[in-house]
């Protein structure tokens, strides 16, 4: 099986898009007949990473008709035997590092330390100033078991684009 989009979506994203996002792919994995298992793991790193995107972007006014860079964009591919979400938002670039030695210290823990950097995390108390205790990249990480991929492009001088891919074997 060669690629397939299986859910595509290009603007602005609120709390009741997520909602039509998620039962858009309910849609979409029976079709394209991915197991209860899977479809269980991409509902729980899809609420993760859009409701970081809702939480954590910037706002931008955005047409839902107009094509544009600083619009959020959601992606659902499959192959024979991987699934992965990618996620396109916009970010302020004094955001980029901070956000880069986040991933990269969950990128960098191997299962068994996710699951303790989890507990430690959820028990800390500590929260951001945006309300979440920072438990959403652990959690997709344990979910999907890989390594979370992610790039910064340049959109102008104050910002740039975050490009957030994750996959598991199907």
């Amino acid at each position: 099986m060669l690629n397939t989009t299986i859910l595509s979506y290009h603007g602005p994203l609120t709390f009741s898009t997520i909602d039509w996002l998620l039962s858009e792919f309910k849609i979409a994995s029976q079709d394209h007949r991915i197991s209860f298992k899977s479809y269980k793991k991409m509902i729980s790193i899809m609420i993760e990473a859009l409701e970081n995107i809702t939480k954590y972007g910037e706002q931008f006014t955005c047409e839902k008709d107009e094509i544009s860079e600083f619009c959020p964009s959601c992606f659902i591919n499959r192959n024979a035997t991987s699934i992965e979400l990618i996620t396109r938002n916009p970010v302020k670039k004094s955001s980029v590092e901070p956000l880069r030695a986040r991933i990269d210290h969950v990128n960098s823990q191997s299962r068994d330390e996710l699951r303790k950097l989890y507990r430690y995390t959820i028990t800390n108390g500590k929260f951001s100033s945006e309300g979440g205790a920072g438990l959403g990249l652990i959690e997709i990480a344990k979910i999907a078991g890989n390594r979370i991929q992610y790039k910064f492009s340049d959109l102008s001088e104050d910002y740039a684009l975050y490009t957030f891919r994750i996959h598991f074997k199907l």
